[in-house]
Parts: structure tokens; C-alpha cells; sequence
């Protein structure tokens, strides 16, 4: 099995991540709260086999992995959740995992060192944290709808590193703890959803003023 003598440190998180993923599908149908906890976990899991992976010598398999990993954990996860809480949003949900499946499969065919379309984790976040305060139907749909949309995208997005990797990673453990915590999760998600509208009306203003 010579496979594993490829699987990096890396690697070994990511599949930590599709294991997390995997676990937040099952205990969404047998135990809510969990199922939240898990994918927090996935998050986590996520933002620590890239930085270890910029620190370290990347694999061959790393890339692949990686977005495998997001693919259960920040894609079919939100979209299952969503269909076994609000049935009738099942469309939406199917439509929203189709994108962040091609979001996924566009990023794996660039070599862009920021993102091309909102990530996929960006939209589970905001989509979990509307489910889990129990946001209206219109809500969850219109914002589903909006962020599905952005995934595929040619909008360009930073990366979230240092410091700001490590806060985010602070406020995803209270979270496993704190309800509270997923109203300030909704809005860096939609704050950093605007950032790129932003930067273009920013730029738009100061060449009016340079005419």
C-alpha cells in the first residue's frame, strides 16, 4: 500500500476534515447540536492542513484531498441540512451543492494563490449558522440563493492567514459552546461576501477623482 508513503501531515488533516464532515452529516439526522460541533471541527481542520501545508513540503495528493474534504464537510453537509430541516428549500439546497461542487473543481484546475468565487466554507458557515438560530425560510433562501451565486462567481477573494486565521479559529470553539457566537460568525461571512463590491466601488471613486 504504497499510498500511504505519499499521505503528508497535511493530507492526514484533510481526511480529518471529510471525517468531521462525514460525522456532522450523521448526527444532523440523530443528534442537532453535535452535528454543529463536527463541522465546527471541519473548519478547523480545514484552516490547519493549509497552514501546515504552506510550512511544509506539499504533496502530491494534497490539493485533491483537500477539496474532496470540503466537498463533504462545506457542500453536501450544509445542502443535507438544509433539506432535512426546511424540506421545501430541497431545490435550492440541490442547486447550492452543484455550485459549490464546480466552485470546488474550478479551483483545483487554477494555480491562484487567493480564491476565485466566495469558498465553500465561507457559504456552510453562513448557511449553518442561519439554520442553527433558526432563521426564517425567505431568509435562509434569499441568502442561500445570493451566496450559491457568488461560489461561481469571477469575484476575487483573500485568504484568510495569520492572525485572522487564528481569531476565526477562536470564535469556531466558542461556537461548539456558544449559540451566540454564529450571529458574529453571519456577519464576517457577509462582511467578507461584500469585500470585493467594496474594492471595485473603492477603486471606481478614486479614478473619478484623478479625472
Amino acid at each position: 500500500m504504497r499510498i500511504f508513503r505519499e499521505v503528508s501531515l497535511a493530507d492526514s488533516i484533510s481526511v480529518l476534515n471529510a471525517l468531521f464532515g462525514f460525522s456532522a452529516l450523521i448526527y444532523a439526522i440523530y443528534d442537532y447540536e453535535k452535528s454543529f460541533a463536527f463541522f465546527y471541527f471541519a473548519l478547523i481542520s480545514d484552516g490547519l492542513d493549509g497552514w501546515i501545508a504552506e510550512k511544509t513540503e506539499k504533496s502530491r495528493l494534497g490539493k485533491e484531498l483537500d477539496a474532496l474534504a470540503d466537498c463533504v464537510s462545506f457542500s453536501v453537509y450544509p445542502a443535507f441540512l438544509v433539506s432535512l430541516v426546511n424540506p421545501d428549500l430541497f431545490f435550492l439546497s440541490s442547486l447550492m451543492l452543484s455550485f459549490a461542487i464546480l466552485r470546488l473543481a474550478r479551483f483545483n484546475v487554477l494555480n491562484l494563490r487567493d480564491f476565485l468565487g466566495i469558498p465553500t466554507s465561507v457559504n456552510a458557515i453562513m448557511v449553518t449558522s442561519l439554520v442553527r438560530l433558526k432563521a426564517s425560510q425567505e431568509v435562509l433562501a434569499i441568502l442561500m440563493l445570493i451566496f450559491s451565486i457568488l461560489m461561481i462567481s469571477d469575484l476575487e477573494y483573500k485568504r484568510i492567514r495569520g492572525a485572522s486565521l487564528i481569531f476565526f479559529g477562536v470564535l469556531l470553539i466558542l461556537a461548539v459552546f456558544f449559540i451566540e457566537v454564529c450571529c458574529l460568525l453571519i456577519a464576517i461571512s457577509l462582511i467578507y461576501a461584500a469585500l470585493p463590491g467594496v474594492s471595485v466601488c473603492g477603486r471606481y471613486l478614486l479614478r473619478s477623482r484623478q479625472v
